[in-house]
């Protein structure tokens, strides 16, 4: 009983110095500023990048919206979603409705403030000389170029730099998160001409329950 009741004492002793050390060495880190921000930062959950369906894939409904083509993730594959019936904003009547609004603005900040910043200048908090150099702008650039399709399929399936959000999101909200970001062009001044979007009736969105 002795010896086992000392060998507890010692696995505890060490357990306790084990923990000092981490401390320790956690603490010397937290003084460089790219661990210091990692230490204080929130926590964000990962992404991958989605495989590609093979060439000839027939698309299937999902549960996350309407069925979409297989999309490259390159500047031809994300233009021809853009010049497609897809990449036809069913959203855009609603760019004034407050309650579609305050849901776009959810979204950026899910899922793109991080990186583009509360007002899409690309200065989100993972941004500066000391954790990530590279921050894009939504507002200067080719961005405000780009079409509302374009837009909606780099955040789908991403490019670059740029992760997919394409299996995090759905179809309704990464067209929200493209609202919001035409948003924040117009509040800077940026905002393209407007697009010449549908108007049937079978796109028309119920808003209740957004707010």
């Amino acid at each position: 009983m002795r010896f086992e009741r000392a060998l507890r004492l010692t696995a505890l002793a060490f357990a306790l110095a084990g923990t000092t050390a981490c401390t320790q060495i956690d603490n010397a880190l937290a003084r460089v500023p790219v661990f210091a921000f990692l230490r204080e930062a929130p926590s964000f959950d990962p992404y991958e990048m989605p495989r590609m369906a093979p060439p000839g894939s027939v698309p299937f409904e999902s549960p996350v919206g309407r069925a979409l083509p297989p999309t490259e993730a390159t500047e031809a594959g994300l233009n021809a979603f853009a010049a497609s019936e897809y990449g036809r904003n069913p959203y855009a009547s609603l760019s004034a409705d407050s309650a579609w609004i305050a849901y776009g603005e959810e979204m950026y900040s899910r899922y793109c403030f991080v990186c583009h910043g509360a007002t899409g200048a690309g200065d989100g908090p993972v941004i500066g000389p000391d954790v990530f150099p590279m921050g894009m702008s939504l507002l200067t650039g080719n961005a405000p170029g780009r079409s509302d399709g374009y837009i909606y399929a780099i955040i789908r399936v991403g490019r670059g730099l740029m992760p997919a959000y394409g299996g995090r999101t759905t179809d309704a909200e990464r067209w929200a998160i493209v609202n919001y970001v035409r948003l924040l062009q117009e509040s800077a001044g940026t905002a393209p001409a407007a697009e010449v979007q549908p108007t049937s009736t079978d796109t028309a969105v119920d808003t209740a329950g957004l707010e």
